[in-house]
């Protein structure tokens, strides 16, 4: 008699904790949709908005779209346009590695480096002739020579 008065009371509170878990769970989602309808964007001050008028006393600030952001829009020149271009198309190619020379990038510097083999002069001149005919718009200067 004394155990079953025992799983009476061990189940009685079960059960309470059971639907009191049930009720945490779902009443902050049903309070959430309801006070996010009430929100409208009307409310709201876009960043590309400028407040007038702030020293009302009603409490109402008007807002009007701010005509200048701070962005200058310019063109970039076309020479660096090709230049940058080529520049990445280099180096998603490296490591390379030619009978008279080699060319990683070292990312610190920004620079490529190529490595010339021996006779240097002659490697010199296929590397000049090998960039003028294959990427002609990077600058010599983006090139570090050991």
């Amino acid at each position: 008699m004394m155990q079953n008065s025992n799983f009476k009371v061990y189940l009685g509170i079960s059960i309470a904790l059971v639907v009191l878990l049930m009720l945490i769970l779902i009443i902050p989602f049903s309070k959430k949709t309801s006070s996010s309808q009430q929100t409208s964007n009307d409310d709201l001050i876009t960043p590309t908005s400028v407040e007038i008028n702030p020293s009302q006393t009603d409490g109402q600030l008007t807002s009007v779209p701010a005509q200048f952001t701070g962005v200058n829009e310019e063109e970039l020149p076309q020479e660096i346009f090709d230049a940058s271009t080529q520049k990445q198309d280099l180096r998603s190619l490296l490591p390379i590695s030619l009978s008279s020379f080699s060319i990683d990038f070292n990312y610190e510097q920004d620079k490529f480096t190529v490595t010339l083999s021996e006779p240097k002069d002659q490697s010199r001149t296929e590397f000049d002739q090998w960039r003028s005919n294959t990427y002609p718009a990077i600058d010599i200067n983006q090139f570090n020579f050991q």
